[in-house]
């Protein structure tokens, strides 16, 4: 990671008046590390926190990332997903606090958290945590109640402005007036807001509060209701929809914003509506009909429903194909479903969808529709956790809760997810204790994850379990992926005897098997081992036979890139430079179309030592640069063979000395400063910026 990070989503609608607000959120962080803005939902925390960070981007050189929370379940699970939203991943062993303060530490940077009411106690402390940690972070925090944290700035959202009930007619005009013709206007091309329509958008907006969210669900209404009809029949739903005394304010708000709107849909998208809050983080058509529909709802009936709470801006659309629900719609219709029908069935059948989805990702591993799929699993990330936590939560469901984490482990180990892996399969051999198929499956599957991690040595009690099982029940497949695993601890460990012993048995087994992906894998880390080990040709040998075996995909791109770097490395023990740089260089493109970390880091700093070993120190220094950042600031681990070690300082002592102290580290910086895009292009000898 280089470079200001600026992940803050455009504005895809207009913004309408806040000046106030906006200026008390400028001078609050000018004041303060840590700001809050409160309010109840649908009053219009996010847009003026994203307005704001738009408005205040010069200030933070450091850059600006906004995280979404709503998705978020599980404490455990909050700095896992701030530190991937930054564009760190969890590939190492160490906690993502860290990783997440390591990056910032030295940083003028501006993080906000998005919708943090249901994550308050660990919110607060982590950000404790992290503005200890970074001296030049500055936290906004968006959530309908504050952290509680010393000097905490908290700013209240109010509504948005409405008119006096009486007052001359220049003074009717107002803020919450003028969303609503805005957002009218987008409803119904046409639409003026003239003097003869004014009174009754006037009295609309008294009706709801001056409440954005509800104003633009108004709005929407025009495309099926004429303006004097709408106001009528929101006029007299409120008098249905009147609160108790008993009643919370959370849930007289939720009244104010949604309750109206929700009645004047018709009794088949109320049910949809309800049933599609079973969703976290998105869905399309084929998932909505999937999981929603039954006797009730059949295929027809959910797409014209789905077609029409769009019509409403209930569900709005995320893309051509994709859509979702705001916090506050899903809220309302969550407790709605609560109260007509029972929960369970529909968790079940969204957990099924969910299982189906990850399964054809893990078919499509090794096959030229690879990436799709690992991309379609990062856009199910928050459905497929709300998943995993349904079935350890749910008794009787555990079993099928660890099968789902055991499809997942392709996914995480394509996007070096190591920890966030290693989660869900733990908990779910925590809470799966009987020896099985998926608890055999698991453990090979966690201690590999734990091999990438640099804890080889703890991995081998998961691998001795897992061979136990498989050999108790004849698994002679679960078997050969167990003793993968530990040939490839033992690789990790220098333990040479041992790792070949389990290869070897390993490609046995697989070899006499219809075991293609498990056999293309083997492959490429046999070559690993014997690159490790003193067999150069042996690892070029075995990486072409892992290719061989990819000829029907030749647009995969994971186990064809890793294949690329561990021919490098037998290269680079061959000392053939130039074939080294040329399938460095290979790799490296695809590595970076996978977001792959951890291959980025490792080609980055080769690349780096064939740079200074060609007396090329200015490039060598940038790119030994660039990849120092890694292991230490986004997570991934080196996987150079220990003699490396002491070849990386050979090389890093001779850039120094060739440089002088003050320009190495001047080009040192600079590569830690680049941009991933940056980098690679210097890798391709594209020289670097000034």
């Amino acid at each position: 990671m280089g470079g200001p990070l600026n992940d803050v989503p455009p504005e895809t609608t207009g913004f309408v008046g806040r000046e106030r607000e906006l200026r008390a959120v400028r001078d609050a962080l000018a004041r303060s590390r840590l700001v809050t803005l409160t309010g109840p939902g649908g009053v219009g925390k996010s847009r003026i926190a994203l307005r704001a960070a738009h408005e205040t981007a010069e200030r933070f050189p450091g850059g600006i990332c906004l995280v979404e929370l709503s998705g978020v379940r599980d404490d455990l699970l909050l700095a896992d997903t701030i530190a991937e939203t930054m564009g760190l991943r969890d590939s190492t062993a160490s906690s993502p606090v860290g990783l997440i303060i390591r990056s910032l530490r030295d940083r003028g940077f501006l993080l906000i958290l998005d919708t943090c009411e249901h994550l308050v106690p660990a919110c607060g402390a982590l950000v404790r945590t992290l503005l200890a940690g970074c001296p030049g972070l500055r936290v906004l925090i968006t959530g309908r109640q504050p952290l509680g944290l010393a000097r905490e700035l908290v700013l209240d959202v109010p509504p948005l402005g409405v008119p006096p009930v009486s007052g001359a007619p220049d003074t009717q005009y107002s803020d919450a007036v003028e969303l609503f013709a805005q957002r009218a206007a987008e409803a119904v091309p046409g639409f003026v807001l003239s003097d003869a329509v004014l009174p009754e958008v006037v009295l609309l907006c008294r009706r709801l509060d001056g409440i954005p969210l509800a104003i633009e669900l108004a709005a929407a209404q025009l495309r099926s209701l004429p303006l004097e009809r709408l106001v009528r029949r929101v006029d007299g739903l409120f008098w249905t929809l009147e609160s108790t005394a008993t009643e919370d304010v959370r849930h007289q708000t939720l009244r104010t914003t949604v309750g109206w709107s929700h009645e004047l849909c018709a009794p088949l998208e109320r049910l949809l509506w309800a049933r599609l809050t079973v969703f976290v983080g998105g869905f399309d058509l084929a998932m909505a009909v999937e999981v929603c529909g039954d006797g009730r709802l059949d295929r027809t009936s959910v797409t014209a429903c789905l077609a029409a709470l769009v019509d409403k801006s209930i569900v709005h659309r995320v893309s051509d194909t994709r859509y979702d629900m705001l916090d506050t719609l899903r809220e309302y219709g969550a407790v709605w479903l609560e109260a007509v029908e029972d929960l369970g069935p529909l968790l079940v059948r969204h957990r099924d969808c969910i299982a189906r989805l990850a399964g054809r990702a893990a078919a499509a591993w090794m096959t030229d529709d690879q990436l799709i799929w690992v991309r379609r699993m990062d856009a199910e990330r928050d459905n497929l956790r709300a998943a995993l936590e349904f079935c350890y939560a749910m008794p009787g469901q555990e079993r099928a809760g660890l099968a789902l984490a055991s499809v997942l482990w392709k996914t995480w180990l394509c996007r070096s997810r190591f920890t966030e892996g290693r989660y869900w399969l733990d908990r779910g051999l925590e809470l799966v204790t009987e020896p099985g198929p998926e608890r055999c499956e698991a453990l090979w599957q966690s201690a590999y994850l734990q091999t990438n991690q640099g804890e080889s040595p703890q991995s081998l009690a998961l691998i001795g379990e897992a061979l136990k099982i498989a050999e108790r029940a004849g698994d002679t497949a679960a078997y050969a992926r167990a003793q993968r695993t530990l040939g490839t601890a033992a690789t990790f460990m220098g333990d040479v005897d041992r790792a070949d012993r389990c290869l070897d048995e390993a490609l046995e087994i697989m070899a006499g098997r219809d075991m293609r992906s498990d056999l293309v894998m083997l492959r490429v880390l046999r070559g690993f081992h014997k690159a490790r080990s003193g067999g150069p040709a042996q690892a070029l040998a075995e990486c072409d036979e892992a290719l061989l075996l990819l000829k029907d995909a030749p647009t995969e791109g994971w186990i064809r890139s890793w294949a690329g770097y561990v021919k490098a490395l037998a290269y680079w023990f061959m000392d053939d430079g130039e074939h080294c740089a040329a399938e460095l260089r290979a790799c490296l493109a695809m590595f970076r179309r996978l977001e792959d970390p951890a291959g980025l880091a490792n080609c980055f700093e080769m690349l780096g030592w064939l740079f200074a070993r060609r007396r090329r120190y200015a490039e060598g220094a940038v790119l030994l640069g660039a990849a120092s950042r890694y292991p230490e600031k986004v997570g991934v681990p080196r996987l150079g063979a220990p003699e490396l070690e002491s070849v990386h300082r050979e090389l890093e002592d001779r850039t120094r000395q060739a440089l002088g102290p003050r320009r190495f580290a001047e080009h040192h910086m600079r590569g830690m400063a680049l941009t991933l895009d940056e980098t690679v292009r210097l890798a391709h000898g594209e020289p670097p910026a000034p």
